[in-house]
């Protein structure tokens, strides 16, 4: 079922539009925007804990409501639905796109530069990355959160995982260090096991040992651990020229399918042999 359910998802996000309101992102938004209209639980959520714990309701009640029906039809159908509220993204496919559209060589020789920023913008504004970040390394970050991530929960705890995972993803918080921390921790395995990817699917030799200096003692910022994964996984210019960082994010693209072609195979496996149901 985890296979069905992840390969349906997979090309439904890419086919079927689902409207902004219906996203899991705006649906946890109106979900805290009602918590702050009560003044009882407003007091319970002044404290870091309880605005996590409200926050991930919903996610436990679908958990727990599927339990109660133990109906395998209907957990499927609410999997599915709920892996694609989680990680559609049209905001952002529409700006990839258009990044790629400004970087076409028109009849003058000239490609749209100001677009292309305006989109890199865009991307950044995504995950809160400021004009350091290459378009290249917010696409790697972007797939790790919002696919990845999600998919890695899902097969690990079931709908309700991905949907904690996304709930704290993307809900209204304090930008403080303990918000910092939690979502190191939650980004902390899909980021190895993404980079681990990377480089089976990639250059080996030369993410390795990144890979192994990021499980060490010492902790690293997650977007950085993808970030130099990626580079040294598929190695391509850095500079600063449109041309480059267009080829660039092509290229991080293209290993990020194959990064994904992979872990979908090794599902297919683990299926086959009844590891995963």
């Amino acid at each position: 079922m985890y296979l069905l359910a992840l390969l349906l998802t997979y090309a439904l996000e890419r086919t079927v539009q689902i409207g902004r309101n219906w996203q899991w992102r705006r649906v946890i938004l109106r979900w805290q925007h009602w918590q702050f209209a009560q003044p009882k639980i407003a007091e319970f959520r002044a404290h870091g804990l309880g605005q996590m714990v409200w926050a991930i309701i919903p996610a436990l009640l679908i958990g727990l409501l599927l339990g109660l029906l133990g109906n395998s039809l209907i957990s499927f159908i609410v999997s599915v639905a709920g892996l694609l509220l989680a990680i559609t993204l049209p905001k952002v496919r529409s700006a990839y796109r258009g990044y790629l559209a400004a970087g076409i060589v028109d009849d003058r020789g000239e490609r749209d530069e100001a677009t292309m920023a305006m989109h890199a913008r865009t991307l950044r504004h995504q995950i809160g990355r400021d004009e350091s970040a290459t378009v290249a390394e917010v696409l790697v970050y972007i797939h790790l959160r919002y696919y990845f991530a999600v998919f890695l929960y899902f097969l690990l705890f079931g709908i309700t995982g991905a949907l904690v995972y996304a709930t704290l993803r993307d809900m209204r918080q304090p930008r403080t260090a303990s918000w910092r921390s939690v979502h190191q921790i939650i980004d902390w395995l899909p980021t190895r096991l993404m980079g681990f990817g990377f480089l089976l699917v990639g250059n080996f030799s030369q993410g390795f040992p990144i890979w192994l200096s990021s499980i060490g003692n010492q902790p690293q910022d997650n977007f950085t651990v993808a970030s130099r994964l990626a580079a040294a996984a598929e190695p391509y210019a850095r500079a600063d020229e449109p041309h480059d960082a267009q080829q660039t994010a092509l290229n991080t693209v293209a290993l990020l399918k194959r990064n994904m072609l992979f872990f979908l195979v090794l599902v297919s496996i683990l299926t086959i042999v009844h590891w995963l149901p």
